[in-house]
């Protein structure tokens, strides 16, 4: 190497000379690589510093849906136990409510119907067997319930098979009284405008309520 072959006026090495190089070397070589380790740990603390936020943010959004969670399982306690307190004290007054359907419609199928009652699903009817019976006449969908004295909401909800499967429902609201039973009647039909039963514009619910007064429970 040329580093090694400085001589003197002698001819012997100059060993001053070297050492010199070879500091000045190795001193370049030391700044060198500070930097590089500098640079290195510098991006590390920074990709730490981004992961542990983003860690943190997370778990700031989940200790948020926790929090939501608990809130909706207290308020469903509460509406069921605002549900049974009701159908208790519908009990004690003596009301009953009694839904029935009948389906008119020809071609598309109807393969399941749900009744809610105040928001809880209180009947489902899937047997096929059972729903078929509707195309000939008035079927019980739901019996015996019993509710406070005031106003309530019916859904029902159908599943039918048209051009495609969809649901259909309508929402009916009604007054119960003391020792007074109701009995809904609801009925699928096609529309009269319409040539087909393929899609919901397809399709009418209608639905009505009959009052009369409890003998005996």
């Amino acid at each position: 190497m040329v580093l090694w072959q400085i001589k003197n006026k002698g001819g012997k090495y100059d060993f001053l000379k070297i050492m010199k190089q070879t500091s000045f070397v190795f001193i370049c070589f030391s700044v060198f690589f500070v930097f590089l380790f500098a640079s290195f740990d510098i991006g590390y603390s920074q990709q730490r510093d981004e992961t542990e936020e983003r860690y943190k943010e997370e778990l700031r959004r989940l200790q948020k849906e926790i929090e939501m969670l608990k809130l909706k399982i207290l308020e469903t306690r509460k509406a069921l136990k605002n549900f049974e307190d009701m159908i208790l004290l519908g009990t004690l007054t003596g009301t009953k409510i009694t839904v029935y359907y009948k389906n008119d419609l020809k071609t598309a199928e109807v393969q399941d119907i749900s009744v809610v009652l105040d928001g809880f699903e209180v009947s489902r009817i899937k047997d096929e067997k059972k729903i078929k019976e509707a195309g000939a006449k008035e079927i019980l969908i739901y019996d015996e319930a019993e509710a406070i004295p005031g106003k309530h909401v019916i859904d029902i909800v159908f599943t039918i098979k048209g051009e495609k499967i969809f649901k259909k429902a309508i929402r009916y609201d009604f007054d119960v009284e003391r020792n007074i039973a109701t009995v809904i009647k609801v009925r699928t039909q096609r529309i009269p405008t319409s040539k087909a039963e393929k899609i919901p514009e397809d399709i009418d619910i209608l639905i009505s309520s009959e009052k009369s007064k409890l003998i005996s429970k």
